[in-house]
Order: structure tokens, then C-alpha cells, then sequence
């Protein structure tokens, strides 16, 4: 009994532990404001958590619960913005999650199918069923009634009072219900749990119905608060929410754990989140952290299940554990306090904080951005701060790196906004404190923003409509005015690869006698592009050129073309100029690539952040980069004007 008591609360005592460590290290982490950030950031993962839980302790696995968040939260905003109550939009997400659930369970134990691939599958059809629904792009512009689930009850926030409510209602239906006990009984022994007389179809079935009644639950909540649904949302959360339960204790082996876990394996992910983001920690390094605690809580689950069934250890073996587990804290403790003394600074030597937020850290263009904000930032003495998502689709995540900023206190935000339309209200929090807002790269959606309040203070980057229509004309020119093309889109319904897109139509139109015979999306990444280039050189052999929204898509689709011995005949031409695209103009194997000087912007978006800040100088509305065409005509010429930026940013 004690045992099993000892083995519940190592994961309170970690997230106690968590707390007190950036407590100690960060002024602001052990603020009212910011300890309800972090529950309203877990909240999310929470809620997906409950189910992952009742699934994983039945002995099953569910991949599918971030694309029906998706599915159901277009529904539930697709209902609101044609005009039905928000009642009805809220029913009919919920339901629609429950139906994707219950699918789950029918297939699982009607067909005698793995879990692992009926969720699979599952994942790729509520995903697809999305994208199709939504026409792929992102629905915004709900009613406030609506908004009001992402504001506060009392000072605290209406998402943190549900999924407190909804914790409640999952451990009493677990340890006081038939179905709960029949949960354990299934992922204990499944064959002894039907000996036994228990319906274990029936109750898996419930079961999935739960996890997928979860994802609905999580897509209004998140849906409310980024005011839009996504058809890209949710990418990897059922993985965290399996990151969640784990953490806090329920077994993969089935039959044990508890949701009361679960919350707090949440809460230590939130926390760490949060924590590093309030320590300036290096995004690409969260993952590792994150990764590294899930995978010790694996280790322990499996030492205490060794501990429990071999000869009890005696002597000082038995306090070895806690002499280690001491050892690590007093050093860890040891290195907040100098963290902190190391980052304190006299309140006469101040300087300015700008946080630099782009959509990801993971390219060439965003690392040249960031480079060049940083020389910037270095000569203007300002201290530049650099947070990003993993992935460029992570529009959550992003919001979630805004609302740290705030409570840290940032003077300025330089932000390439994920999403046009489901960032405005990280924006108008940002307003709210006080915070000005400059955007670099992307544009945000102009009636979503005003429907909020948001208002930022300039754009600064390219005319992305222009350098598609560079491009078209360009490339145009090259197939001399006539052939079949196809196009390589960003994320579709989002403002830049929109305007590329919309661009490049425009630059060819000119010209009847091309023609477009496919567009389709890659979401800027280079491995799906050379996929989708794959398929369309298949499907059309005719294709005489390739035009891809960014660089990275542009190199995949230029080694399918290698792949299928078509170099010779399909033309591909890119944007941006990264270092790789340059190199294979160099070589002739990529036709060009649109330049539009990300260092400049980044450059540029310290610059107008220092001069507002201390000057009170207002920028322009608007600060457009150039964009030109680069290939090998002016190759050597283009290389040599940026040579700084790009010799030091080849590796992202």
C-alpha cells in the first residue's frame, strides 16, 4: 500500500520539484498570472489526456484523437460562423468527436483489428475528412458568446475550471463506475476479463467513444480560444497526450494507472514548456527535455513493475535511489540559484528585450532572419530573445510562446505569424499589455484581426504577390509561353502561400497558353514535396516546369524530377534563395529561385523596434523588402551582397 502510495506521488513531487527550480530561476515563473498560463497551456493536452488514459489502461492505443480535434473543431466553427447557436455548434463537435470515437471501438472489435492501425487510420481519414471540408483553409470569425469559453471566471480561466470538472467526472468514472472497473479489468487480462462474463466489445467500444468524445471537448475549447479551426491543428497532440499519461504513471503494459496522474503528467509538460521559454532556452531544445522525462518515466514504470515482482533489496541498496534523487535536486538547485544571480541586472543598466518569434527555426530562411536580427540586435544593445515551434503548423504552440513572452515582460514582439487569422487574439493579449507587435514576413488576416481589437504596428517583408508574379513571368519566359505547369503550395488558406500562389497565376496569365495542371500543397516541407512532385510527374508526364511556394519544396520536388530522369525536360523554379537553392543554380540543376532578403527583414524589424522604443518613432504601415529573380545571370552578383548572411546561417 505504501509502496503504491510512494509510486503516485514521485510525479507530484516532480512537478512540485519543477515549480520551485524556474520558481527560483525566473522572476516571473512563480506569478499568479503565469502559474494560470501554464494550467490554461496543459489545458489542451489535459483533456486529450483523459481519454489516452482510459484507452492505454484497457490495453489499447489511440493515434487518432489531434485529427478529430481538427474535424470537430471546423464543425463546430463552420456551424457558428453560418448562424446556429452556440449551443448546437458546441453539441454537434462533441458528437461529431464521439462518432469518430465509437468508429474506433466498432472496427477494433468487430474487425479483430490492432488499435494501432484502426487509429491509424482513423488519423488519416478525420484529417483528409478536414482539409475536404474546410476547402483546406482555416475558419475564423465567431460570435463572442462563443469567445467567452477562453475567458475567465473570477480571475481564472473558464478552461482550467473545465478541465478541472471534467477530471473530476473521469475519476469517479473510473474508480467508482462499472466501466471503469472493467477498464482495468480489460487491460489486465482482456481473455479473463470475457471468462468473467464482462462484454469487452461493448465496453471498447465506450472506451474510444470517451477518447473520442475528448477530442471534441478539446476542440471547442481550443477553437474558442484561438478564435478559428484549423484543418492543420492538432498535428502530434495525440502523441503528447500519450507523453501526458505516461508521465503520470499509467502503464503501456494496460491495467494500471490513474487520470489524477495524467493531469499532473500534463501539468510537468506545461511547466517545462513554460519554464524554459521563461529561461530563453533554445526552442530545438524542448523536445530533448520533453523527450528526456518521458523517457525516465518509462524506466521508472518499468523498474517499479521489476521492484514489485523480485526479492526486495535490503540494506543501504534500499536508500540508494533517494541519495541519487537528493544529489540530482541540490544540483539542480544549485544551478537555478546561479541562473538567476547570473541573469540579474542593475535596474540603471537595463537594457531592451525584443523576443523574435518566427513560425519555425528549421530552415535556412528563418535562420538567415534570425542571424540578422541578432547583428542588429548586438549593435543597437538590445537583448534579442528567439522562441519558435518545432513546426511551422504549430499555430498553438506559437500562441502558447506569445503568452510566455508577455509574462516575462518583453518590450517588443518581432512575430512571422503561423496562422493569419488564429493568432489575432495572441496579438490583442499582447496589446493588452502593452507589448507592440511587429510582423515580419506574413501578413495577419485584417478582418479577423479587427474583429478582436488586435492592431500591430507595422509589416515588414515582401509583397509575396509580387514575387509569385516574378516568378510566373519569369518562368514563363522560359518555356516560351507555352507548356504544362504545376504548382507546389505552402500551407493552403494561410496569407503567404496564398499570395505566392495567387501571385504566380497572375504572372502567367498573360499567357494562354500555359497551362496549370495541378496544385497542390507540401506545407513548405521538402521530403512531402518531393512526394508530391513524385505523384504529379506521374500523373502527367507532360509537365514541362515546376513551380514551388519555397525553397525547400522547390529541392524536393528538383530530386523527384532527378529521381524520374526528368532534369532534362521539367523546369523548377523556387522561393527564396536559400544557400541549397543557390548551390543547385549554380550547378544548373534548379532554374531560380525568388530572392526576398529575409536577413533584411529580420535587420529592418530590430531596427524599427529600437527607434519606436526609445524614440517613440512610429514606422510606416508598411516596410516592403524587394524580391527579384535569381539564377545564373546574377548568381555571383546576389551571393556577394549577402555573403554575411549567408555564410552564416548554412545550417539552420
Amino acid at each position: 500500500m505504501i509502496q503504491n502510495l510512494s509510486a503516485r506521488l514521485q510525479t507530484l513531487f516532480v512537478l512540485i520539484g519543477l515549480v520551485i527550480l524556474f520558481g527560483i530561476a525566473s522572476p516571473h515563473f512563480l506569478s499568479t498570472d503565469n502559474l494560470l498560463n501554464v494550467m490554461q497551456q496543459s489545458a489542451i493536452n489535459a483533456i486529450l489526456g483523459i481519454g489516452l488514459t482510459f484507452v492505454i489502461i484497457s490495453g489499447g492505443i489511440d493515434l487518432s484523437v489531434g485529427s478529430i480535434l481538427a474535424f470537430c473543431g471546423l464543425v463546430t466553427a463552420d456551424l457558428l460562423v453560418a448562424g446556429h447557436s452556440t449551443f448546437v455548434a458546441i453539441g454537434a463537435g462533441l458528437l461529431v468527436g464521439l462518432g469518430c470515437g465509437a468508429l474506433n471501438g466498432l472496427i477494433t472489435t468487430l474487425g479483430r483489428i490492432p488499435p494501432f492501425i484502426t487509429t491509424l487510420g482513423m488519423m488519416l481519414i478525420a484529417r483528409s475528412a478536414a482539409k475536404i471540408y474546410s476547402g483546406s483553409k482555416p475558419i475564423s470569425g465567431l460570435p463572442e458568446s462563443f469567445r467567452a469559453l477562453s475567458g475567465d471566471v473570477a480571475g481564472i480561466p473558464v478552461m482550467v475550471l473545465v478541465v478541472a470538472g471534467l477530471y473530476v467526472l473521469a475519476h469517479l468514472v473510473l474508480t467508482r463506475t462499472k466501466l471503469g472497473r472493467y477498464t482495468y479489468a480489460i487491460g489486465g487480462n482482456e481473455q479473463a476479463a470475457w471468462l468473467s462474463g464482462v462484454p469487452v466489445g461493448r465496453y471498447k467500444v465506450a472506451i474510444y467513444a470517451l477518447s473520442g468524445l475528448m477530442a471534441g471537448a478539446a476542440a471547442v475549447l481550443m477553437t474558442s480560444r484561438l478564435n478559428a479551426a484549423s484543418p492543420l491543428s492538432g498535428e502530434m497532440y495525440e502523441l503528447y497526450a500519450i507523453a501526458a499519461a505516461v508521465i503520470g504513471g499509467v502503464s503501456l503494459m494496460g491495467g494500471e494507472g490513474r487520470v489524477l496522474g495524467t493531469l499532473i503528467g500534463a501539468l510537468i509538460m506545461g511547466t517545462l514548456r513554460n519554464g524554459l521559454n521563461a529561461l530563453n532556452v533554445p526552442s530545438a531544445l524542448e523536445g530533448m527535455v520533453v523527450g528526456g522525462v518521458l523517457i525516465a518515466a518509462v524506466v521508472l514504470d518499468r523498474a517499479r513493475h521489476r521492484g514489485s515482482t523480485g526479492r526486495p533489496v535490503e540494506g543501504w541498496r534500499r536508500y540508494r535511489k533517494w541519495v541519487v534523487a537528493g544529489a540530482v535536486t541540490a544540483a539542480l538547485v544549485l544551478g537555478a540559484f546561479g541562473f538567476r544571480a547570473a541573469s540579474k541586472v542593475p535596474v540603471t543598466d537595463r537594457i531592451l528585450t525584443v523576443a523574435f518569434v518566427p513560425k519555425a527555426l528549421n530552415s535556412p530562411f528563418w535562420a538567415a532572419m534570425e542571424s540578422a536580427a541578432a547583428r542588429e540586435a548586438e549593435e543597437q544593445d538590445i537583448h534579442l530573445v528567439s522562441l519558435a515551434a518545432d513546426r511551422e503548423t504549430d499555430v498553438e504552440r506559437q500562441y502558447q510562446i506569445i503568452e510566455n513572452l508577455i509574462q516575462q515582460g518583453v518590450d517588443a514582439i518581432l512575430l512571422a505569424p503561423a496562422g493569419s487569422k488564429e493568432l489575432v487574439t495572441a496579438i490583442r493579449k499582447a496589446n493588452d499589455a502593452g507589448i507592440p507587435v511587429f510582423l515580419l514576413d506574413t501578413r495577419i488576416d485584417e478582418e479577423a484581426a479587427e474583429s478582436v481589437g488586435a492592431e500591430v504596428l507595422t509589416y515588414i517583408g515582401s509583397d509575396n504577390f509580387e514575387g509569385g508574379a516574378v516568378a510566373g513571368r519569369y518562368l514563363a519566359a522560359t518555356i516560351g509561353g507555352s507548356g504544362d505547369v504545376a504548382i507546389i503550395e505552402g500551407i493552403s488558406g494561410h496569407e503567404t502561400a496564398d499570395q505566392r500562389r495567387m501571385g504566380f497565376l497572375e504572372g502567367i496569365a498573360e499567357h494562354p497558353g500555359i497551362r496549370v495542371v495541378a496544385s497542390q500543397t507540401a506545407n513548405w516541407e521538402r521530403a512531402l514535396a518531393y512526394n508530391v512532385a513524385e505523384n504529379l510527374l506521374q500523373a502527367h508526364p507532360e509537365i514541362d516546369a515546376i513551380f514551388a511556394a519555397n525553397d525547400e519544396m522547390a529541392l524536393g520536388a528538383l530530386e523527384a524530377a532527378d529521381a524520374a530522369q526528368r532534369l532534362e525536360t521539367v523546369s523548377v523554379i523556387g522561393f527564396d534563395a536559400i544557400p541549397d537553392a543557390l548551390d543547385n543554380i549554380r550547378t544548373g540543376r534548379l532554374l531560380g529561385s525568388v530572392a526576398q532578403f529575409p536577413g533584411e527583414m529580420g535587420r529592418l524589424g530590430v531596427m524599427h523596434a529600437a527607434a519606436f522604443l526609445r524614440e517613440g518613432s512610429l514606422p510606416p504601415k508598411e516596410v516592403l523588402t524587394k524580391v527579384e529573380i535569381i539564377d545564373l545571370r546574377n548568381l555571383e552578383a546576389f551571393e556577394d551582397a549577402v555573403s554575411p548572411t549567408v555564410d552564416e546561417t548554412e545550417t539552420p
